[in-house]
């Protein structure tokens, strides 16, 4: 195995951890409504458990209202309560053909906790990027013949991305704590 394969690998698991991290900010709530917040949802429809971006169209109508409008309007009060089952806190309102859902705009104290759990995700994602770097430098120094030049250049190359991917996840960070905080 040689550094472009190995290299290749870091960069799409890192790739994949930074996927990751925007994944788990999108679900955490701003002072803007996104309707990640209802993806990890699921509904009891049909004898299973679905999405309910498969059952329904959900419509931003306003930095803090949605609607969600299910494709059968039979599911109107299963959707409405696995919503309320969920961690949204939010109280929907069912109506004839569809729910609406008010958020109520984050406080001082919310925004904080918010941002605290965003730190959270983003301290889990540095070390998935720890963890993936010292997988590919174990594999690397498993290689039969190679010198203390090829293994110092290596490390220092590695170390390069490492800090490329670790920047990026930062200005992720960064950025999501900005709009958190912002009112």
């Amino acid at each position: 195995m040689e550094w472009n394969e190995l290299k290749k690998e870091f960069d799409s698991e890192s790739i994949l951890t930074e996927e990751w991290l925007k994944k788990e900010f999108a679900k955490i709530l701003s002072g803007r409504v996104n309707i990640n917040i209802f993806n990890d949802i699921k509904v009891d429809a049909y004898g299973e458990f679905m999405k309910i971006n498969q059952l329904a169209n959900i419509q931003v109508l306003d930095a803090r209202t949605v609607t969600i409008k299910p494709y059968d309007r039979n599911l109107i009060s299963e959707v409405a309560k696995s919503i309320n089952n969920s961690n949204l806190k939010v109280n929907p309102q069912v109506n004839p053909d569809n729910i609406k859902i008010i958020f109520q705009p984050p406080t001082e104290e919310n925004r904080k906790l918010n941002v605290k759990n965003a730190k959270q995700y983003y301290e889990q994602a540095k070390t998935k990027i720890k963890n993936i770097r010292q997988d590919v430098r174990k594999k690397y120094k498993s290689i039969d013949g190679l010198s203390e030049d090829l293994i110092r250049n290596f490390d220092e190359e590695l170390d390069k991305i490492t800090k490329l991917y670790n920047s990026k996840l930062e200005k992720i960070f960064n950025d999501k704590e900005e709009e958190l905080m912002k009112i």
